[in-house]
């Protein structure tokens, strides 16, 4: 997959996960079709492992990320791993991807700087091999 062609996808399935993310953040039993949140900043993060097949490093992991994620200004948050899709354009490299949305870009900040994640950063950076990160808003 060319370069160009990963950041296209990348920033798409940024964009797809935030609007995934609408019942969530609308409420899961609304009525109410809304699916536009815009305004909000999305921060979706991709990892690759060093050590992806092996099941405890991932359990470790996943439970890991949704600490992180517990974060108070974190309004959403979906963890997942490479789809069973298969098309030229789709990268399932990735071990684990983290979408977390925010109100704004403050709420973003206080993440960045959170005690949660300074220690996920501290515990978990070499646990991976490389980490992308797409932040939109």
């Amino acid at each position: 997959m060319k370069n160009s062609d990963r950041r296209t996808f990348l920033r798409q399935t940024a964009a797809l996960g935030a609007i995934a993310a609408t019942p969530a953040l609308a409420g899961c039993c609304s009525n109410e079709k809304n699916n536009d949140i815009s305004g909000k900043f999305v921060h979706h993060v991709f990892f690759w492992l060093k050590q992806p097949d092996d099941e405890k490093v991932k359990n470790d992991f996943r439970n890991a990320l949704i600490k992180l994620a517990s974060v108070e200004t974190v309004r959403f948050r979906h963890i997942g791993t490479p789809a069973a899709t298969n098309r030229a354009i789709i990268d399932t490299t990735y071990t684990f991807s983290l979408l977390v949305v925010f109100d704004d870009e403050k709420g973003h900040d206080a993440y960045q700087v959170h005690p949660i994640h300074d220690e996920f950063r501290e515990k978990y950076a070499d646990w991976w091999t490389r980490v992308q990160i797409y932040d939109t808003k």
